[in-house]
């Protein structure tokens, strides 16, 4: 079964911050644009693979139905329904973010 992935405005904001950072660091468009690629890649494996990615270690979490990929030094959070056979990309962000309180403020 193929689940359909959709990316919150959340996550759409934070993949075009993490290319505007990358950017800004390497001054190179075309290592922006390819690490964001490979941020994108991994969110599509969870239309054919939604429980692959690990659950978090907040408890709250865990029973809000959040699970995360990690790709390099990001994680890349969501939840799913297999009853709407959906995958719901919500954050991504880097890893040395107190993840608990950045999910706190999502809906």
């Amino acid at each position: 079964m193929r689940y359909h992935v959709l990316m919150t405005e959340t996550a759409i904001a934070d993949f075009k911050k993490i290319a505007l950072n990358l950017l800004d660091v390497s001054k190179d468009a075309a290592t922006a644009v390819r690490f964001v690629r490979e941020l994108q890649e991994e969110v599509e494996r969870l239309a054919d693979f939604p429980q692959s990615g690990a659950l978090p270690n907040d408890r709250n979490l865990v029973c809000q139905g959040y699970r995360f990929l990690e790709h390099k030094e990001y994680l890349i959070f969501y939840t799913y329904e297999n009853g709407a056979d959906t995958v719901y990309v919500k954050a991504t962000f880097h890893a040395k973010l107190d993840y608990k309180r950045v999910l706190r403020t999502i809906k």
